[in-house]
């Protein structure tokens, strides 16, 4: 046998070892693609009410940075895919008086700039504040976000439409928000632009509206969260009004219900047996800036000033959604002894320096506190 001739079966011999590894190669990913179906993966981060008062306000106009404000809860929202939370107060313009007293509140357009600092993507605009400065309210507040930022509301709208989408890592998320009603009436001829879950003359529950809007749009989207500003203030359990409510969102095939107007944190739970619905009762304040509320005592003065960060993994596979990896952590709102230099800290970073001169350290807001009222009122799945 010549060398020449050897070589020709040595390369014949190559090329069909080459081209069996390279089936066995295909084999493998096609069945491994099979089996993890198309999967797709986005992070989320929620939190409750953005509410700004006097006394932050006033620590600005002493010199204090609002940049400090945020500086230890940013990378939350910086990291994840989708953040969303509740705006719990009107934003402004020149011609609307500012207001963070009288539980009637007007922000000025500078609250907007700080909040948009956030990397958030959604924010819902419908809550009892919402009218607080009327339709010229609710327009300033939706040309501020529409103009001056790239977060998307949800709650209150001039659009044919109550619902918003936003396309996350390939995943169709839906947005609806509600309230039960505001502090002031909303005329009939205005109704249309806030979303009310509650009819403000009978009181009853609008459930015809809510199935409609919601099957409309799960025509559209693939997962769909419910923001609900519902149920009492400065308690720690959910009434039965929620629950109701929780069911019926469940009925309806909602994923994820996102709930706030408690001040307060509430319990987290899964709602459903076929078709699991992640509830948030409530999230309680994110920002807030009041040591002494005149309608509680001691205990809820200092439940009011924190509340949760959650973060979890919204998966699309095929047509399923799956809801996994659900962390939370609370976020204290720390002021000192002089109710100045204002920041959200995270409890992990909550050390004895931030505990001892928090301005309500001596009323009993401390770690311990936090501790016991966090770990009573959310299940150790979520924590």
């Amino acid at each position: 046998m010549t060398k020449r001739y050897c070589f020709l079966i040595l390369i014949l011999i190559s090329v069909i070892t080459l081209f069996f590894v390279g089936l066995t190669r295909s084999f493998l990913f096609n069945k491994e693609t099979n089996k993890n179906g198309d999967l797709r993966e986005a992070k989320l981060t929620v939190v409750g009410d953005f509410l700004f008062e006097e006394p932050y306000y006033n620590s600005i106009r002493l010199g204090d940075s609002p940049d400090a404000y945020f500086e230890k809860v940013k990378n939350y929202f910086s990291n994840d895919d989708l953040s969303i939370g509740n705006m719990e107060v009107v934003i402004g313009n020149e011609n609307l008086e500012v207001s963070g007293t009288g539980y009637n509140f007007c922000a000025p357009s500078s609250i907007g700039d700080l909040v948009s600092s956030l990397s958030l993507e959604v924010l819902g605009t419908a809550n009892n504040h919402t009218y607080d400065r009327g339709d010229a309210g609710i327009l300033s507040t939706l040309n501020y976000f529409k103009e001056k930022s790239n977060i998307a509301t949800v709650g209150t709208t001039l659009l044919p439409e109550p619902y918003i989408i936003k396309e996350i890592k390939g995943i169709k998320f839906g947005f609806l928000a509600y309230t039960y009603g505001t502090n002031q009436k909303v005329p009939l001829e205005k109704r249309k632009n806030i979303s009310l879950y509650k009819d403000p003359d009978t009181k009853e529950i609008q459930y015809a509206k809510i199935e409609e809007e919601v099957k409309a749009l799960k025509a559209k989207a693939d997962v769909i969260v419910v923001m609900m500003h519902w149920g009492r203030e400065f308690t720690y359990e959910e009434n039965e009004e929620q629950r109701t409510l929780a069911t019926f969102l469940n009925s309806l095939g909602v994923d994820i219900v996102v709930g706030s107007h408690s001040h307060s944190i509430e319990p987290i739970k899964w709602v459903g047996d076929k078709k699991k619905t992640l509830v948030f009762y409530s999230l309680g304040n994110f920002t807030s800036a009041d040591e002494d509320i005149e309608r509680t005592g001691e205990e809820f003065d200092n439940a009011y000033q924190f509340g949760l960060l959650a973060q979890l993994k919204v998966k699309k596979k095929d047509n399923d959604i799956l809801i996994e990896d659900i962390k939370t952590e609370p976020i204290i709102n720390y002021y000192d002894s002089s109710f100045r230099h204002f920041e959200l800290v995270p409890y992990s970073l909550y050390n004895q320096e931030y505990e001892q001169s928090h301005y309500r350290y001596h009323n009993n807001f401390n770690r311990d506190f936090i501790k016991r009222v966090y770990e009573t009122v959310i299940a150790a799945e979520f924590r």
